[in-house]
């Protein structure tokens, strides 16, 4: 089957809707995917929590920077190993009874973690987590292809980026200032215990796709991929391939910097305590909530996905690039420098839209997880290569308990990774064909 008759099988009319049921159907709509993107604010607090207690788990597991990264990226390993079977459970289970175990399985490794003295507990733990995490982005993405018109997916994936960039924000001041009045293993055990509530949001709330209703999916069933098909026609697009490639370069600010190595940077460069970096860190996050529905607003108006991503990522790599001179240029220039640089990343969450513009929706949610386990790829291979990038300049020096010290130009040549990655990216973006939103809103 060609892959546009396949894109034209997916196009459905929308039932005009009546007095009498227009109303719930938009206020189920609204509450489904509200329980989701909780559940995904949720995990991106277990995933970004980590770099406000670095130095808290070198000591505890007497590991350098490079184990470091190796033992938090063991989320990753997982995440990006379950993004396609995540995606076939979606569009085959449906995402309530997926999401609700995920977050389960999120809770139970996130209580192993808080508990446990041993090295090889605690990855076996990170990678639990990464496993209930696997579903969380995509369920939400799923959940907006199923209950909204086509022509607000860019909007609501703008506002999913949102919600996941204040899970960032969370994991920043507050969980920092949760860390210093109890320690790095408490805060993690709460995190836990907040877990059991938002599994319990997620099954009260949650619903598959409406059957019946102006938001149902068709009249007439559409016909079902297989699992097969599905994979042949995402192998054989190369432009999503790339749309994903892009999309993990310009995500390496978030997995590799905002998520692990932005706080010891910012303390070591900035010499202040981690609440105060956490807190200029937190920018990046703050930043992209805000900017990623604006964003995603200016690239409908624009008709043009590709154009507003190749002005994220250039403009973003310039605030980075000053960023890494944060002990030249103070704590002040650098939290108003990362809220911008976060803002503009807010374009990265586009590549899903032009990932969506090319596929039907049969199989949105497996190509949304095959985008996604290729973007998160990014975490996998920037969090320990900023680590060896750490120790390949490390100078000797040594904390009380033996976990080593890293001065201010040790983190700033690893965190010039970053805007070289963006740099890549708005270099591929030149390869990629524009698709936009077909429909007005």
């Amino acid at each position: 089957m060609k892959l546009s008759n396949m894109h034209s099988s997916r196009e459905h009319k929308v039932l005009p809707p009546t007095n009498t049921n227009r109303k719930p159907i938009i206020v189920n709509a609204w509450a489904v995917w509200v329980a989701a993107a909780i559940f995904y604010w949720y995990e991106m607090i277990l995933r970004a929590g980590a770099s406000v207690m670095t130095q808290g788990i070198m000591d505890t597991f007497t590991i350098n920077a490079t184990q470091l990264g190796l033992l938090t990226s063991f989320y990753y390993y997982s995440y990006v190993l379950l993004q396609i079977p995540s995606g076939m459970l979606l569009d085959k289970v449906g995402p309530r009874y997926v999401i609700t175990f995920s977050c389960a399985l999120c809770t139970v490794g996130t209580w192993v973690f808080a508990t446990t003295s041993d090295i090889t507990t605690a990855e076996i733990a990170r990678f639990a987590v990464g496993a209930g995490s696997a579903c969380a982005f995509i369920s939400c993405l799923k959940l907006a292809s199923d209950w909204f018109s086509p022509a607000r997916f860019a909007f609501i994936a703008g506002l999913t980026n949102m919600l996941g960039t204040i899970g960032g924000v969370f994991a920043g001041v507050p969980l920092a200032k949760l860390v210093n009045y109890t320690n790095w293993q408490q805060a993690t055990l709460w995190l836990a215990y907040a877990g059991i509530a938002v599994t319990t949001i997620c099954w009260v709330f949650i619903r598959n796709k409406p059957r019946t209703g102006p938001l149902s999916q068709s009249a007439t069933p559409q016909p079902t991929v297989s699992l097969r098909k599905s994979l042949f026609i995402l192998a054989l697009d190369k432009q999503i391939l790339l749309a994903a490639v892009i999309g993990g370069l310009m995500y390496v600010p978030i997995s590799s910097f905002a998520e692990l190595w932005a706080v010891p940077f910012l303390m070591s460069s900035l010499e202040v305590n981690n609440e105060w970096a956490s807190l200029a860190s937190t920018m990046v996050f703050i930043g992209m909530a805000v900017g990623s529905p604006i964003i995603a607003k200016l690239a409908f108006k624009q008709k043009s996905y590709i154009k507003i991503m190749k002005m994220s990522a250039i403009a973003s790599a310039v605030c980075f690039l000053i960023a890494s001179y944060a002990q030249s240029i103070g704590y002040l220039p650098t939290i108003a420098v990362l809220f911008f640089a976060g803002l503009w990343l807010g374009g990265q969450v586009l590549c899903f839209s032009v990932v969506k513009e090319r596929i039907p929706n049969q199989i949105s949610g497996t190509a949304l997880a095959y985008t996604n386990a290729i973007l998160m790829l990014s975490g996998v291979i920037f969090q320990p290569f900023m680590g060896w990038l750490l120790d390949r300049n490390w100078e000797g020096s040594l904390d009380n308990v033996g976990a080593r010290i890293y001065s201010a130009a040790d983190y700033q040549q690893a965190i010039f990774a970053v805007p070289v990655c963006l740099l890549l990216s708005w270099f591929l973006l030149k390869l990629c064909r524009d698709t936009h939103p077909k429909l007005d809103y």
